[in-house]
């Protein structure tokens, strides 16, 4: 018996197995989460991420830009120089090069330089934005992900002193609101993009009990584009510009998101914002159009029209309070919300593996990784068999 492969079913049966192995990894090896029931923010203390901010230290960021990485093959035009000149002549404070998977270290010795890479290669865009890791993590998920997919990478990104930012959430179809009812393990929302204000999965976090703070940036492209530049930033409340007091800042909330209109280079900030009893008092530097409060479930509070400052009387169903500052075309400011907790109460992990769930799974995936090399096999395999020739045939021939 003599055993033979023919070439062009092993070729097929690479290219079902590599997607068979891909399915079963994302679907069935993954861990699964049990998911704590989701509360919203509750207790009678307030954190005010702005009790503690310094008017004159507010500083313009875009963590979000790309150049021209990996030979082409990923979007981005210009170089880091490109982006750091461009950016460093509209007067931001730190600006990074984020590009897909790929740290750029080309002014790592420089001040403000804040290592940074978009996160994600799957066909849905659920990325993730990473800033201050040494390393890039490879762990993704290829095809449309699941909310257990989406925790796992999450866990994953988490590491040390890093920042880890959900980007363009309502972008893309790569996240859904529901999701932020039960996802953690993130520091930040990339709320406001060119490509999408995620208002709805903000809000969702938030009425939730996700502490979650704001972000906007310009998700550069195409750093040769007037048109695409300087359209949202982040303001953060930090005393210079190093990577260790800017990530704090923004961890521990002190920041705001702006979508940046006609406001030229003067920009009106915050000055402060303040709990005095049950009434939040909020100043900014110039009068705005209009002064919103937005709370649970996205509901509108109150607003003050034509002022520079404003204040809201907490009352007791309120879980968090946000502000929006517009100034019609010339800029608006979303601030992070004022929320609820205990100061005595432990806060406790929203999730934990179900380790049954996890290994029936896993069994199953086994399962059927084991019936198709039974079927696979003799796919790519076939058997001839040779008849022994008569002695006295060789003899006289």
């Amino acid at each position: 018996m003599f055993l033979s492969i023919n070439r062009g079913r092993l070729l097929l049966t690479i290219f079902i197995s590599s997607a068979l192995l891909m399915l079963i990894n994302q679907y069935l090896f993954c861990p699964s989460f049990s998911f704590n029931s989701p509360q919203p923010f509750s207790g009678a203390s307030f954190y005010n991420p702005y009790d503690s901010i310094n008017a004159h230290d507010w500083k313009k960021c875009n963590f979000h830009a790309h150049t021209n990485a990996w030979h082409g093959m990923t979007h981005g035009t210009g170089t880091a120089k490109d982006v750091y000149h461009v950016y460093d002549s509209m007067n931001y404070a730190v600006h990074c090069v984020s590009d897909y998977q790929s740290i750029n270290k080309t002014y790592a010795n420089s001040p403000g330089y804040i290592p940074a890479y978009e996160h994600g290669y799957n066909t849905g865009k659920t990325h993730q934005l990473v800033l201050g890791s040494e390393k890039v993590k490879w762990i993704d998920y290829f095809f449309p992900q699941s909310l257990n997919n989406k925790q796992d990478v999450l866990n994953h990104l988490v590491d040390g002193e890093n920042l880890v930012v959900v980007n363009h959430p309502s972008s893309f179809r790569g996240y859904s609101a529901s999701d932020f009812r039960y996802l953690t393990n993130y520091n930040c929302m990339e709320v406001l993009s060119p490509y999408a204000l995620s208002m709805a999965c903000w809000d969702t976090a938030l009425s939730n009990g996700k502490p979650v703070f704001i972000m906007g940036n310009d998700d550069e492209h195409n750093i040769f584009s007037k048109n695409s530049l300087a359209r949202m930033c982040t303001c953060i409340n930090a005393s210079s510009t190093d990577q260790k007091t800017v990530l704090n800042a923004a961890r521990k909330g002190k920041s705001y998101g702006m979508i940046l209109g006609n406001c030229g280079k003067h920009l009106p900030v915050l000055n402060s914002l303040k709990l005095k009893g049950d009434t939040m008092l909020v100043e900014m530097s110039d009068p705005a159009d209009q002064i919103s409060f937005v709370g649970q479930n996205g509901k509108l509070l109150g607003k003050n029209k034509n002022t520079s400052s404003a204040k809201y009387v907490i009352q007791r169903e309120d879980r968090y309070i946000r502000t929006i500052i517009d100034y019609g075309s010339i800029t608006s400011i979303f601030l992070n919300p004022v929320f609820r907790y205990n100061k005595s109460k432990k806060i406790s992990t929203p999730f934990q593996i179900n380790a049954y769930e996890t290994n029936m799974k896993r069994i199953l995936g086994l399962s059927i990784l084991a019936f198709w090399l039974r079927i696979a096999i003799p796919f790519i395999v076939s058997k001839s068999y040779r008849t022994k020739p008569q002695l006295d045939s060789l003899i006289f021939q």
